[in-house]
């Protein structure tokens, strides 16, 4: 019995203590892993980031009357549950049924927490930058211009946030992800 336990122990800890042996992992394409103080500096703006957004869901909810507030719990809550789930259609439903001081009281609401978001990364990148060696610098400028050139010749269409996706966006990922479109992954900014 005690080599059993025993047995059953190693077997449980092996990919733990497997784990701890790997090293971590090589430069990538020139590219140093983060330092710890850029891994504090980038916890905080996450940290702050989602306190734009807990800020911005109240403020959103008390936006709204309590009858919109009971509408909008049931709109959510019967797309939670649905088994084929529409979130375009709960957005209209959504924009139906609030009012127009509402909807506008929301779309503010959305601009103002985006600006907060656009000033914070923006710190947050030239802080990062500054703390970058001049031939790092050069690369990272490199790779945004090449960014900039493959933006410039593959225009989005302009996003349009109605107040429903906002509301939805806002409350629960309900298929709506970055910049509210559907089918992208769940973080928004």
């Amino acid at each position: 019995m005690k080599r059993f336990v025993a047995f059953a122990l190693a077997l449980a800890l092996a990919p733990a203590t497997a784990l701890a042996q790997v090293p971590p992992p090589p430069e990538t394409a020139g590219v140093a892993a983060p330092s710890a103080q850029q891994m504090a500096a980038m916890q905080q703006v996450h940290a702050q980031m989602e306190q734009f957004r807990l800020q911005s869901r109240a403020r959103l909810l008390a936006a709204l009357t309590p009858q919109h507030r009971a509408a909008v719990a049931n709109v959510v809550g019967q797309l939670a549950l649905s088994p084929n789930p529409d979130p375009r259609a709960a957005a209209q439903q959504l924009d139906a049924v609030l009012a127009p001081a509402e909807k506008q009281s929301i779309v503010n609401i959305d601009a103002a927490e985006r600006a907060n978001m656009h000033a914070l990364m923006q710190q947050a990148r030239a802080a990062f930058e500054a703390s970058l060696s001049t031939e790092q610098r050069a690369r990272m400028a490199q790779h945004a211009a090449q960014m900039h050139a493959f933006m410039q010749s593959h225009p989005r269409p302009a996003k349009v946030s109605d107040p429903g996706s906002i509301v939805l966006r806002t409350l629960g990922n309900f298929g709506f992800g970055s910049f509210g479109v559907i089918g992208m992954p769940g973080h928004r900014f």
